[in-house]
């Protein structure tokens, strides 16, 4: 009799552990990628499209009016941003970039507080980025229908860059530089934001 009470007992526990498991490995199965739902914007709708073979420029703030000049070795120092729109409000637990040039950028959700320029609630900074593709998994959820990537540094394109030595507009000698005035504003191939399948959404 007790030994039959410790084999149901043992059956049931590995039974529990399996159907446990079960449950927990189907919670972290990945949603579909809410940028790609209809009805979804963005700034950029290259990069929101589904196709890696294009890149969306970030816009340039209203600000940032200087140039970046730029030395062998510098990063582009500039203010981009772009905005993805869902149709719904989602629980986001990732985002990936496909990046062209992100160096260095903060991204932000909206609280969703009804403001007409969006409630930002900054969540994650990431500074001297070398990989094109940034896969972030946030620690916690959050419940929103848009983000924000703020932009701060870019990878630079260096290339010659030729000026006429005299200002009448005749071009009698060039002289060619690697340092170059220019905006580089954040590229980005695509945007893919996640959530969990069997995550309840509010």
């Amino acid at each position: 009799m007790f030994n039959q009470f410790f084999n149901f007992l043992f059956v049931f526990l590995i039974s529990f552990m399996i159907t446990g498991c079960s449950t927990i490995f189907s919670a972290q199965e990945w949603s579909d990628n809410y940028a790609l739902m209809d009805g979804a914007q963005s700034t950029s709708p290259q990069m929101i499209d589904g196709n890696l073979e294009t890149v969306g420029d970030a816009a340039l703030t209203s600000d940032n009016t200087g140039f970046a000049l730029l030395d062998k070795g510098e990063f582009a120092r500039n203010d981009s941003i772009v905005v993805v729109s869902l149709p719904e409000k989602k629980k986001i637990y990732r985002i990936i970039l496909h990046s062209e040039n992100l160096r260095h950028f903060v991204v932000y959700v909206d609280k969703g507080k009804g403001t007409k320029d969006g409630n930002w609630q900054r969540i994650i900074e990431m500074r001297d980025v070398k990989s094109n593709i940034i896969d972030l998994k946030l620690k916690m959820p959050f419940y929103t229908h848009q983000i924000k990537i703020r932009i701060l540094k870019t990878n630079p394109i260096v290339q010659k860059y030729g000026m006429s030595t005299r200002g009448s507009g005749r071009l009698d000698r060039t002289v060619f530089s690697n340092r170059i005035p220019i905006k580089l504003p954040g590229r980005i191939r695509e945007i893919e934001i996640y959530g969990f399948k069997t995550a309840e959404q509010y």
